[in-house]
């Protein structure tokens, strides 16, 4: 595993660098998630949004055939007596 240092500029940018943008292709305005781990690890992953949105589509469906539409309606009424 290759080791790379960076800095934090002015307005809060980081620069990834050459070497690790070859290996992993991200072109200018790729997405990242990015968690804070804890005060001196933050971890970043490429954000991929067609995967995440054919995870929820498949959510929906899971949901849809499990649930009746009516059914969805009495659960969100009687949450919201609460």
């Amino acid at each position: 595993m290759e080791v790379e240092v960076t800095r934090i500029g002015e307005r809060g940018q980081v620069v990834i660098p050459q070497s690790i943008r070859d290996k992993m292709p991200a072109p200018k305005g790729t997405l990242f998630s990015v968690i804070l781990v804890d005060k001196d690890v933050l971890v970043m992953k490429r954000f991929d949004k067609i995967k995440i949105l054919k995870e929820f589509k498949d959510l929906r469906t899971s949901i849809k055939k499990r649930l009746k539409d009516e059914d969805i309606i009495k659960e969100i009424k009687e949450a919201r007596k609460i």
